[in-house]
């Protein structure tokens, strides 16, 4: 994980995403919230009992690694965010080709950098193409939004969506 944190390209996403954002309403695409899916993402794997499907898929060696997995899926999710933004292109393909080569700098192999990439690519929708763990990524990240607190609630297209978020994740 320290391997991606201090990626140059992954700190130039997080700003592009920020300057962005300034001055958005609703909830941000800002490191907290890649840390929060990230979370998420692990604990509904440990509790829904997938950690040993993930790690078959990913040819992962013990939890520690497959933890590893989850995590940098997490961190990278959003990182494509401001291309949305600047040109219409949608922020999970384009944050699954940002994320490539910061998962290789990383020293992740070809396996997990496709089973990452391919989760990120499809974590708008969580739709079989993802995996597993895109299917996770998709439902951690409605359930890191914080919209009981949130004063833009009533202007926001997903709040609805949301609060459906919170009922049991069926594999």
């Amino acid at each position: 994980m320290g391997r991606i944190l201090q990626d140059r390209l992954y700190r130039r996403c997080l700003a592009e995403n920020a300057a962005r954002e300034v001055d958005r309403p609703f909830c941000r695409h800002d490191f907290q919230h890649m840390l929060d899916v990230a979370r998420i993402s692990y604990i509904i794997l440990v509790e829904g009992g997938g950690l040993d499907d993930l790690a078959r898929e990913c040819g992962c060696a013990g939890r520690q690694s497959v933890r590893e997995v989850v995590y940098a899926a997490g961190l990278l999710h959003d990182i494509g965010r401001f291309r949305q933004y600047d040109c219409g292109e949608d922020h999970a393909a384009a944050g699954a080709l940002l994320a490539r080569p910061i998962l290789e700098r990383a020293g992740f192999n070809f396996r997990e950098v496709k089973v990452i990439t391919r989760a990120i690519a499809a974590h708008r929708r969580g739709d079989e193409e993802g995996g597993l763990l895109g299917r996770v990524l998709c439902r951690a990240d409605d359930l890191a939004r914080p919209c009981a607190f949130c004063r833009a609630r009533g202007d926001c297209y997903k709040a609805e969506r949301m609060e459906k978020a919170r009922e049991p994740l069926v594999y």
